[in-house]
């Protein structure tokens, strides 16, 4: 196996990847065609490959161990997906085509979801809630469960007994230790979210908890009122204001593609494809207005300046490969910054009591957000196990009511999953956020985000990509590892500091 010609191959076909899933997300491409690209790599993608990676990564040790590890994750998750290659470009375009009928008017699915977010309405929002989850069983459910049960059995083919025992090999995780933890997160803060939650929710939408469902929360985090403070005329030009604070001129990052068009098919989601690390980096956002939509500009520039300014000199395992969760962190960091009173003065002249209301609204949603998340990877650990998937739409509608206190459809009981547990990468990324900000503060004080020295600290954690994981870097600034206490404390005691 010629390891050199397998990496640079393996980048050719990443960063086709992320610039047809950027494409296609964008709005700028109705189809998304991975399988023309999965066939072209097919040889990236085989049985030997895998035995071959996982058999030098057992060999060796230190650093060479860590890149085998990051390569045999590569190659174990395009081995599975290269056989639902066909299914995921088929999803993706019956997503992309599918509409719902809203007010005698023909609306894109996608598209749909903004429109349920801006809707005042509670009985006018619960009947798109209700026609969104219908397309979702009638048009979406069918390809969804052949994609899932295929992923299963692929795995058993590698020796595995499940898709859980996979993905907690390849991304060496204790997925019930991550578990554990975010149970405890759940007991300490039952009482505080649903007192708070229900406060905050009844107040701003006029719904009880008892009488509410999950899109009640889409509208909720919308927040119209704090529009006049976040303008969408404003939003870039803000980002790279606080950018240049700390020393970073986002005019001169060619390297940063910038898209904030409005596109009815583009998705609502932001998100950053990274088709060439370093130099070709893009950042789309979805503008709809609102405070919303400005953590989603800052979170996913996180992403864009952490990985704009990785090492070009750096291996490629280091550069597109490595534990996702230290990228998310570092764009919780940024994002983070929307709910630092200081930056809230100085950029967006908010007077005290506005302050104060608005971030006890942010922290209220964040602790709804960890929550929600817990309940999510306590229902991928039983999706995932050896059982069948069938009659799982049950249990997922449990959960995730159980955690958030909110009706959840059972409709989503295979969409509202990531591949590859990527809700361990927000869940750990949290936890990671909340010790930098730690580190942060007490090294730099709350205006950090006005210093030079702070920039560089950030530039050059960034600069290694990926080589370190959450812990290593954590321990590099004298933590002792992970320790999800950190994130429970702050968020009980920012609740609790803008209660009003």
């Amino acid at each position: 196996m010629d390891l050199d010609k397998y990496k640079l191959e393996a980048e050719k076909f990443l960063s086709e990847i992320d610039k047809e899933y950027y494409l296609h997300f964008s709005g700028k491409k109705d189809s998304l065609n991975l399988t023309r690209i999965y066939n072209q790599y097919e040889s990236l993608f085989s049985t030997d490959n895998f035995k071959k990676i996982k058999e030098l990564k057992e060999k060796s040790n230190g650093e060479e161990k860590k890149k085998y590890s990051f390569l045999l994750k590569f190659c174990g998750e395009g081995l599975i997906e290269r056989q639902v290659k066909e299914l995921i470009d088929a999803i993706a375009g019956d997503e992309a085509r599918a509409t719902i009928e809203i007010d005698g008017s023909e609306v894109p699915y996608r598209y749909s979801q903004i429109l349920l977010a801006n809707e005042e309405n509670k009985i006018k929002r619960d009947l798109i809630d209700d026609k969104r989850s219908k397309k979702v069983e009638e048009e979406f459910n069918d390809k969804l469960y052949r994609y899932w049960e295929t992923l299963h059995n692929q795995v058993k083919n590698l020796g595995f007994s499940s898709y859980k025992e996979l993905f907690s090999f390849l991304k060496d995780e204790d997925f019930s230790k991550l578990k554990s933890d975010m149970e405890l997160l759940l007991e300490k803060t039952q009482e505080i979210y649903e007192q708070d939650f229900g406060n905050l929710l009844l107040k701003e939408t006029n719904v009880r908890l008892t009488n509410s469902r999950r899109s009640d929360f889409d509208y909720l985090e919308r927040a119209t009122k704090y529009d006049k403070f976040f303008k969408k005329d404003s939003m870039v030009e803000l980002f790279k204001d606080t950018l240049l604070g700390m020393g970073i001129d986002l005019e001169k990052q060619s390297n940063i593609i910038l898209d904030v068009e409005e596109r009815k098919n583009k998705s609502p989601r932001a998100f950053c494809c990274t088709v060439r690390v370093p130099d070709e980096i893009y950042l789309a956002v979805m503008p709809k207005g609102g405070q919303d939509d400005f953590e989603a500009m800052f979170h996913e520039g996180g992403h864009a300046e952490h990985f704009s300014n990785t090492r070009a000199a750096l291996d490629f395992e280091y550069k597109f490969l490595g534990d996702n969760a230290v990228t998310e962190g570092y764009a919780f960091s940024i994002e983070q910054l929307m709910h630092n009173k200081e930056w809230l003065t100085y950029f967006i002249k908010m007077s005290p009591g506005d302050i104060q209301d608005f971030l006890y609204f942010s922290s209220v949603k964040k602790l709804w957000f960890c929550r929600r998340y817990a309940g999510k990877l306590k229902y991928e650990i039983i999706l995932h196990d050896e059982g069948l998937i069938l009659g799982k739409d049950e249990i997922y509608r449990e959960i995730l009511t159980s955690v958030n206190l909110m009706q959840y459809s059972r409709a989503n009981y295979l969409k509202d999953v990531d591949d590859g547990f990527y809700c361990t990468n927000y869940i750990r990324a949290w936890i990671f956020e909340a010790q930098l900000k730690d580190y942060v503060h007490r090294k730099f004080g709350y205006g950090w985000f006005k210093q030079k020295k702070a920039g560089d600290f950030f530039k050059e954690l960034w600069s290694y990509g990926q080589k370190y994981n959450t812990t290593e870097i954590l321990e590099q600034l004298d933590f002792e590892g992970l320790d999800v206490n950190y994130l429970i404390d702050s968020l009980i005691e920012e609740i609790k500091k803008y209660r009003q």
